[in-house]
């Protein structure tokens, strides 16, 4: 009665595989019936397949005598049967039974659980992160593919079980890991961490661990999971960002930003007095106009390591914008501040620079009182540094202006020769037409500077030897733009600057670079038009022979009334002329 009220199949069989019982479930499932197989061995019951896989799992019981359980399917089920000896009271086996558990639904949760943890797994496995788990003793109890590379690239294979002190490098930094995982599974909180390491080739990395306690249902802490990820990339690009948002890029000094920063830090007591010192730099507009803004900012950047090598060690330089800087010195005072000035200048003095002197004005003033405004200060320097700036003014431009013109000279050798010798025949010039005192100081300055613009030029095309393409002499005409640029940065050289822009003008029209045509073109501009011709026709070029004097003149008269004023080309001839 028992074996009939249980759930399941259950059949009974001799040991010489006779079938003796089966239950009413049995029968109902497998549509078979007790009376039609009693007595019948399983070759005779059942298909022949089935009976051999009958008999071998019974035989495996008897020989076993203790309980077999196997799985199989049948049909469409997923099943258990649980094979075991029946023994009489002397423990001899006198028969085998079997209860078949359908244990389908089991099985699917079972595969769909499993499915979940690969799902779970690959995904873990997947991201780039190591990860890994630990129970209460802070040993790895698992980890994804990314934390077992990272040993096994350093020759650890055996992992499971093993503590960080088993494992890692550094028995240092494996100790602060374990003391990191007592206080994480004490506080039950978790926590973020950042570190130094080397990687498998020595490299310096920075990663980033963190560490969430692992807590059960009854509020108990059995373990913690971690996750480490190399930072160094982003680490790198945060630096690199707060370096940018505080540096100027083109000088390498302390930026307008910073500045600001750095007036907090620096307003305390124990930083005054603080010495504010301001600069701004001579000739940044005539080297940007000559020689463009790369050469410009090359002008700031040998200036800027002028200032950090004064102040290096004792002050702060930023770039305040364009070509201005400023200086904040801790504890100094108005004479030390007039020290800092006095070493700024003698540097400048010693610069290479290749084109001018670095020259650069500067003003200076002192924060006593933590009260005091510090924008009050540099207000105060400014006017100072302005009030300098004009009172230098012109001999700054003109010491400039002469630093250009020996820079040119040595672009080419006769330019100094051929610059007296156009001085030369442009003041009998200027004096055959009666002249006044102040406009041959005009003519003289004109002659002086007429080819300053071609230190803009290269090399190249100045000392080509032979004829210029046109796309080469497109390039030399624009020498009398940019001495205009030049000049006329001073502004009481504006009529200069104008003559030079205009001394290769034709008096037909056909010159450059404005047209102007006849009376329209500047006296002294068609007088250094001539002059300069000349002395170009009688003397040796890279590009070509000297003239004779009796050559240039013929030259002279042919252009006379189209390129030259005919005028002014009588009177030049006449004196040539009268030349020994």
């Amino acid at each position: 009665m028992f074996l009939e009220n249980i759930p399941w199949p259950v059949w009974i069989e001799s040991i010489d595989s006779k079938i003796i019982f089966l239950n009413k479930n049995y029968e109902s499932i497998y549509n078979v019936k007790l009376q039609d197989v009693i007595g019948k061995t399983n070759l005779e019951a059942f298909p022949k397949e089935t009976a051999q896989i009958y008999d071998k799992q019974i035989q495996m019981c008897l020989q076993r005598e203790s309980i077999h359980i196997v799985e199989g399917k049948i049909e469409n089920s997923i099943v258990e049967c649980y094979i075991f000896p029946i023994k009489d009271e002397n423990n001899k086996v006198q028969g085998v039974a079997g209860v078949i558990i359908d244990v389908s639904n089991t099985k699917e949760k079972q595969i769909e659980i499993e499915k979940q943890k690969n799902i779970l797994r690959t995904i873990i496995d997947a991201v780039p992160e190591a990860i890994f788990y630990k129970d209460e003793e802070s040993r790895f109890i698992g980890y994804n593919k990314n934390f077992e590379n990272y040993y096994n690239k350093r020759g650890v294979t055996e992992i499971l079980g093993k503590t960080d002190l088993d494992i890692y490098g550094n028995k240092e930094v494996a100790l602060n890991f374990l003391k990191q995982d007592r206080g994480i599974m004490k506080s039950k909180e978790a926590r973020y961490f950042e570190y130094s390491v080397k990687d498998n080739l020595g490299n310096e990395r920075i990663e980033e661990n963190v560490k969430i306690p692992v807590i059960d249902d009854s509020g108990n802490c059995w373990g913690v999971v971690g996750m480490s990820r190399d930072i160094t990339e982003r680490k790198n690009i945060e630096e690199r960002l707060r370096y940018l948002s505080e540096i100027d890029i083109l000088t390498g000094l302390y930026n307008r930003y910073s500045f600001e920063e750095k007036i907090k830090e620096l307003n305390h007591e124990k930083y005054h007095p603080l010495g504010i010192i301001m600069g701004d730099v001579n000739g940044l507009k005539i080297v940007n106009d000559t020689f463009g803004h790369l050469e410009g900012d090359q002008l700031l950047k040998d200036m800027s390591d002028v200032l950090k090598k004064v102040c290096d060690g004792k002050g702060y330089v930023f770039r305040w914008g364009g070509d201005e800087f400023i200086i904040l010195i801790p504890n100094c005072n108005e004479i030390q501040c007039e020290e800092t000035i006095e070493n700024i200048i003698y540097e400048c003095n010693q610069s290479t620079y290749k084109y001018v002197r670095l020259s650069i004005a500067l003003g200076e003033a002192v924060k006593l009182d933590l009260k005091e405004d510090i924008y009050e200060c540099i207000k105060k320097v400014e006017d100072k540094l302005y009030r300098q700036k004009l009172l230098e003014k012109k001999s700054i431009k003109s010491s400039i202006l002469e630093s250009l013109k020996k820079s040119l000279e040595e672009k080419n050798m006769e330019t100094n020769e051929h610059t007296e010798r156009v001085v030369k025949y442009a003041l009998v010039v200027g004096r055959c037409l009666k002249f006044k005192m102040s406009d041959l100081d005009e003519l003289t300055l004109v002659a002086k500077l007429h080819d300053i613009g071609k230190i803009g030029i290269s090399e190249d095309i100045l000392l080509k030897p032979g004829r210029l393409t046109l796309e080469e002499f497109e390039i030399m005409k624009t020498h009398t733009e940019k001495g205009y640029r030049i000049i006329n940065a001073s502004s009481e050289l504006g009529n200069v600057a104008k003559c030079v822009l205009t001394h290769h003008e034709r008096w037909d029209g056909k010159g450059y670079p404005l047209g102007l045509k006849g009376e329209e073109i500047p006296i002294i501009s068609r007088i250094i038009s001539i002059v300069d011709a000349y002395d170009v026709m009688t003397t040796d070029r890279v590009y070509k022979k000297a003239m004779t004097k009796k050559e240039a003149i013929y030259e002279l008269n042919r252009c006379s009334g189209t390129q030259f004023d005919p005028y002014i080309t009588k009177n030049f001839i006449k004196y040539i002329r009268e030349l020994a």
